[in-house]
């Protein structure tokens, strides 16, 4: 066990057995049955619903029992990326997991803890003989970092809490107390087919940063699809070219930080084709030589030597779609006038993908003004219609609303000041959280959302800081109590 000598020792034994199960979005069956069989195994009341969300109660313990029930709340998925040399097959295998001590990390991949945490300290909570808490009622959702469609469909009639702790969050010391809402929008390209001659080249774009579509959007990180799609425009202001194949990117609220393109290039004009990708590769490491200093623009022959043919993107269609990819806005689109340093309004073009005769861009949007989100997918539509393009709005999610008078924001502040001498950050995020869809299920829902530090989440380069892990452990215990 990687994590055998860490503590909280009952947290990371939970973390790590979670690691060993594949739980990306859409791949959830088997994480689903390990929490209903942890909940019967302890005799705990558990209900599985058809999207697999999980909800598990546990009573009372001894002087707690007629305590008014809270509710923690966490989902299961994560955003399942990896490095190009990485060999784990995500959806069959488990993390391989290491630690220093300081930090929790997974070698080549994401490492889920976001929000894989949040499962294990509930875990960790409903399997204890001694840590006293009053009735708990369990949620963890499902994809939610797809489109919340767990939370959307949950049914959480059964519940008696109104007041809810969402493990969330990666910041210690911050307390969420709203968020934006969002939607996923999915434009749809049809594109004709020809038998192109000459040089076969694969262009790629690496080396970017990427992360969080919503926590990281501010920084001005590259998009590496947006980047990919400038490139090859450019080369086609002065050449033709025809695309056989482009993708990039893992998830619509991940900020890709790869893309690629095998592009056929008449052969005499592959030279000039390579010093117009230097060109460009040249002017965007410029432009992010602080934000992303690391981009590389990369050209390389498939067959040096030598020429051919290759089913492709006809050049007037793989002109059109690199045109809709540049001509979409991208990232942060408006600042919050109300709240210094929030952003208000953003879009992240996460996936790139050319399947058969259809190439689809698919954006997360993000928005804390409900008006300002759909304005903002009405302009995505009309570009891309514009473009020929079908456009599909799927996953949308409400934001939530910072609540006047919170109960459960005063106590939690008070154990907060009592434990460490200080107040806590209470914030409003950018990014999205299912508590604005949960709020809407329970009347009067109280919701506050926490969570230990993490670095570069939905990213190879995610990492769960241990100290931080058992700071928040005790002060969930000391809250609970």
């Amino acid at each position: 066990m990687a994590f055998e000598n860490l503590e909280p020792r009952e947290v990371f034994h939970y973390f790590e057995e979670l690691c060993n199960i594949p739980h990306g979005s859409g791949n959830l069956q088997k994480i689903s049955d390990y929490l209903v069989s942890f909940a019967k195994e302890r005799g705990l009341e558990v209900v599985q619903d058809e999207k697999l969300n999980v909800i598990i109660k546990a009573p009372g313990t001894e002087g707690c029992e007629d305590k008014e029930p809270v509710i923690l709340q966490g989902h299961m998925d994560m955003v399942a990326v990896k490095e190009a040399d990485c060999d784990i097959d995500m959806k069959k295998e488990g993390l391989r997991v290491t630690t220093d001590g300081e930090y929790v990390w997974a070698e080549g991949t994401s490492l889920g803890g976001d929000d894989g945490i949040a499962v294990a300290y509930c875990l960790a909570l409903l399997d204890s003989k001694d840590i006293p808490h009053p009735p708990l009622e369990v949620v963890i959702t499902t994809d939610e970092e797809t489109g919340m469609y767990g939370a959307s469909f949950i049914d959480l009639s059964s519940l008696k809490g109104k007041k809810m702790i969402n493990i969330d969050n990666e910041e210690e010391g911050v307390f969420i107390t709203s968020c934006a809402g969002g939607a996923r929008v999915y434009s749809e390209l049809s594109v004709g087919k020809t038998e192109a001659q000459g040089v076969k080249a694969k262009v790629k774009v690496s080396g970017l940063y990427g992360g969080h579509s919503g926590e990281m959007i501010i920084k001005g990180r590259g998009n590496a699809n947006h980047i990919l799609a400038r490139a090859l425009l450019e080369a086609m202001d002065s050449l033709d070219l025809n695309i056989v194949d482009i993708k990039g990117g893992v998830a619509d609220n991940a900020i890709p930080f790869e893309a690629e393109a095998v592009v056929m290039v008449k052969k005499d004009d592959y030279e000039a084709f390579a010093r117009s990708i230097k060109t460009t590769a040249d002017a965007v490491r410029g432009e992010l030589e602080v934000k992303d200093p690391n981009v590389t623009i990369t050209l390389e022959d498939c067959d040096p030597g030598k020429t051919g043919s290759e089913q492709a993107i006809v050049s007037e269609d793989t002109r059109k779609v690199l045109s809709l990819i540049c001509a979409m806005p991208d990232g942060v689109q408006a600042m919050s006038a109300s709240v210094e340093g929030l952003v208000e309004t953003s879009l992240n073009l996460g996936i790139l993908k050319l399947e058969g005769d259809k190439v689809t861009i698919e954006h997360s949007v993000r928005s804390s003004v409900e008006s300002s989100k759909e304005h903002l997918i009405r302009k995505m539509s009309i570009i891309s219609k514009s473009f020929g393009a079908k456009v599909t709005v799927s996953g949308a999610y409400p934001g939530w609303k910072y609540k006047e008078h919170s109960d459960l924001r005063d106590h939690m502040v008070e154990v907060y000041e009592k434990l460490y001498g200080k107040k806590p950050v209470l914030m409003a995020i950018h990014a999205g959280l299912e508590c604005g869809i949960l709020s809407d299920k329970i009347e009067g829902l109280d919701c506050i959302s926490i969570g230990p530090d993490m670095q570069d989440i939905h990213s190879t380069k995610e990492k769960l800081a241990v100290k931080s892990t058992a700071n928040v452990w005790e002060y969930l215990k000391a809250v609970l109590k």
